[in-house]
C-alpha cells in the first residue's frame, strides 16, 4: 500500500470523527442495523441493557482480530490473542509459569532436544469432535512448511505416538521453544483449508459469530469447552479508535474501553479506569545501515539505511540524552516507567543496562568527537555537509506513539539533531520504515524477541530486526543464549548479548539500534463490578492482553 503522507488528525477532526462513530454504534445498538450488526439478525446490546449486569459484554480495544483467526495468516503472533476461541500446547499463569493448555501434561528430555506432550482427554472443537495428536502434528507441520509466521527450522520431525501424545524431536536444543507452544493455535486437521478464516473451528472458550473486517467481530461461548465455563455468553467487539473508544464509553454503549494515557484523566459515571503492568515497552528503531541498501519486509523489496542514523554516535547520543523520565511525565502521564531495554525487570535482563540519561552536555561531546558541529549556527550539527536531520515514522492512529514522536523530537534537537515526525500507516510504515526511525514497540513473556529483534539472522524475515543490526559478538551470545539447555543457562547469554563488558546491544556504551525509552501501563475503563481475572503481567498490545484471563472474568457480588 502506498505511503500515508498526511498528517494526523486535528484535536476537532477527531472530535468530529468519535462523535459520529458513537452515533452509529447508539443507532446501530438500539434498532439493529445490518450493515454495522452483521448477520443472522446479531445486534450490540442497548444502553439499558448496558447499565444492567446481564451475560453479554461490549468491548473497544481495538481490533483484535489481526491474523484473521489463521496462524499462516499471523494469528497468534500476538500475545494472548488466541485466547477468544482456540487452545495452544501450553499457556501462561497469573505467576507467568508456562503450564499445560490442551496439554495434559509435559516433559523435556535431559539434552532438551525432546519435548513430550499428553493431550488432556476432555479436548473438543467447536463442532464436538475431539481435539488429537494428529491435529498437533498436523498444526506444526503446516506451519514449518509456510516458514513465514513461525520459525520452527530447529525442529527435526514431530511424531504422534497415540491419540493423545505428542513428541517433538528438535535438530538442536531451543530455550525459546515455549513461545511457541504457548502462542501457536492448535488447528482441526480435518477441517482445516483456504476459507478456515470465514468459518474458524477451535477449541477455546469461544466460537466466532460474525466477523466484519474493520467493523466488529461477535463471539459465543463454545459448547464443547473444556475448561471453565465463561460467565459472559456472547462477547462483541468493537472496532473503533481511541478517540471513538472513548466517546463510546462516555456513551454507555461499552463495557470496556482501552485508554491512552493522555486520556487517563477522563471521569466516566459507571466505569473505573483500571490498570495494569506490563512488560510492554515503546522506543526509537534507528537504521543502522547508510543510506543506498536493499532488503525486505514481510517478503517485500524495501529501501534500507539512513546516512544519519548510521552513524554510532547519533545512536550514542540519543540514548544517553534523551531523558527518559520526563519522557514518562509527559507521554505516559505517570501510567508507566522508564525503560532500558526491552526486558527490564525480567530474569533475563541485565541490570548494567541502566544508566543516567538526560545527559545533554555528554551528549552533546559525543557528537563533536565524532565530527558533528553546528556550522551555521541554526542548532542543528552538521557533519561533511550533511546535518543530523531524520524522519521519525509514526502510526497516525495510536495517540502514545504520535505523543512519544513529538516529545523526542523535541528533545533531541536540544542536543542538536532534528528530528521530523511523520504519521502513517502500519503498511506504510513497514515500506519506509528501514530507511527511517520508527516508534517501535515489543514485550513478552519469553525472551525470543530478544534475538527476533537484535540478531544478523534475522534480518529480512518478517519484520524482523528493523534497525538491520549485525554484531558477530551480539550474534554469538544470541545463539548461545537459544541453544542453552536450561533457562538459567539461556539467560547468562541473554544477559551478556545486552552488555558483557565490552559489546552489547543496550546499556550506555551499547550500539543503541532500538532506543527503549518507556514501558507503559495498559490502561482500561472498565464497568463497576466487573472483575478481570487475576492478570499476570501483561505483554506488548492492549489489544490482546487482557484475553489471558478470559473465563475468569465475572461480576463481583
Amino acid at each position: 500500500m502506498p505511503q500515508d503522507e498526511e498528517p494526523p488528525p486535528s484535536k476537532a477532526k477527531r472530535a468530529w470523527i468519535a462523535t459520529a462513530l458513537v452515533l452509529i454504534v447508539v443507532v446501530g445498538a438500539t434498532v439493529g442495523v445490518a450493515t454495522r450488526w452483521g448477520r443472522g439478525g446479531e445486534s450490540a446490546p442497548s444502553l439499558s441493557e448496558r447499565q444492567s449486569r446481564g451475560t453479554d459484554l461490549v468491548i473497544a480495544v481495538g481490533d483484535v482480530t489481526g491474523g484473521e483467526f489463521d496462524p499462516l495468516k499471523g494469528w497468534g503472533s500476538r500475545p494472548a490473542q488466541i485466547r477468544l476461541i482456540h487452545s495452544s500446547l501450553l499457556t501462561v499463569d497469573e505467576d507467568v509459569n508456562f503450564v499445560g493448555d490442551l496439554a495434559s501434561k509435559y516433559s523435556v528430555s535431559d539434552d532438551a532436544m525432546t519435548w513430550s506432550f499428553t493431550l488432556r482427554d476432555n479436548a473438543r472443537w467447536s463442532n464436538g469432535e475431539p481435539v488429537t495428536a494428529q491435529d498437533v502434528v498436523f498444526t506444526y507441520e503446516t506451519l514449518k512448511k509456510d516458514g513465514t509466521r513461525f520459525d520452527l527450522t530447529f525442529v527435526d520431525r514431530i511424531d504422534a505416538t497415540d491419540e493423545s501424545r505428542v513428541e517433538f524431536h528438535l535438530k538442536e536444543p531451543r530455550s525459546t521453544f515455549v513461545s511457541q507452544l504457548s502462542e501457536i493455535p492448535i488447528l482441526p486437521a480435518k477441517h482445516y483449508d483456504a476459507d478456515y478464516s470465514k468459518d474458524p473451528i477451535g477449541s477455546g472458550p469461544y466460537t466466532v459469530v460474525d466477523y466484519q473486517q474493520g467493523q466488529q467481530l461477535i463471539l459465543k461461548t463454545n459448547p464443547h469447552w473444556y475448561g471453565q465455563r465463561p460467565e459472559f455468553d456472547k462477547l462483541t467487539f468493537l472496532f473503533l479508535g481511541e478517540d471513538a473508544a472513548l466517546a463510546a464509553a462516555r456513551a454507555g454503549s461499552v463495557d470496556i474501553a482501552y485508554v491512552p494515557p493522555t486520556f487517563a484523566d477522563q471521569r466516566i459515571a459507571g466505569m473505573t479506569l483500571q490498570s495494569f503492568e506490563t512488560v510492554d515497552s515503546r522506543g526509537l528503531s534507528l537504521p543502522t545501515l547508510p543510506a543506498g541498501n536493499k532488503g525486505k519486509i514481510q517478503g517485500n523489496d524495501v529501501a534500507v539505511g539512513n546516512d544519519v542514523t548510521a552513524n554510532p554516535a547519533i545512536h550514542q547520543a540519543l540514548n544517553i540524552g534523551l531523558d527518559r523520565e520526563e519522557i514518562t511525565k509527559i507521554v505516559l502521564q505517570g501510567h508507566g516507567r522508564p525503560a532500558y531495554t526491552l526486558v527490564d525487570g525480567l530474569p533475563w535482563f541485565n541490570e548494567k543496562a541502566v544508566f543516567e540519561d538526560g545527559r545533554v552536555e555528554d551528549a552533546k561531546r559525543i557528537l563533536a568527537e565524532a565530527g558533528w558541529r553546528d556550522s551555521d549556527g541554526d542548532g542543528i550539527v552538521e557533519k561533511d555537509g550533511r546535518k543530523a536531520a531524520f524522519t521519525l515514522m509514526y502510526p497516525s492512529d495510536d495517540k502514545l506513539r504520535s505523543d512519544l514522536a513529538l516529545v523526542v523530537a523535541d528533545q533531541a534537537r536540544g542536543l542538536g539533531i532534528e528530528i521530523t515526525t511523520r504519521g502513517s500507516t502500519w503498511d506504510g510504515i513497514y515500506i519506509d520504515g528501514k530507511a527511517n526511525a520508527v516508534t517501535w514497540g515489543g514485550g513478552r513473556h519469553h525472551a525470543h524477541q530478544l534475538y527476533s529483534m537484535y540478531s544478523s539472522k534475522t534480518i529480512d524475515t518478517g519484520y524482523n530486526n528493523m534497525p538491520q543490526y549485525s554484531n558477530p559478538t551480539v550474534d554469538g551470545h544470541l545463539d548461545r543464549a537459544l541453544s542453552a539447555t536450561t533457562q538459567d543457562k539461556a539467560n547468562e547469554h541473554w544477559k551478556q548479548a545486552q552488555w558483557d563488558g565490552k559489546a552489547g546491544f543496550a546499556g550506555e556504551d551499547g550500539d543503541a539500534p532500538i532506543i527503549w525509552l518507556v514501558r507503559i501501563d495498559h490502561l482500561y475503563l472498565v464497568r463497576d463490578g466487573l472483575h478481570l481475572g487475576d492478570q499476570p503481567i501483561q505483554g506488548h498490545g492492549h489489544e490482546w492482553a487482557l484475553f489471558n484471563t478470559l473465563v475468569q472474568w465475572r461480576w463481583e457480588k
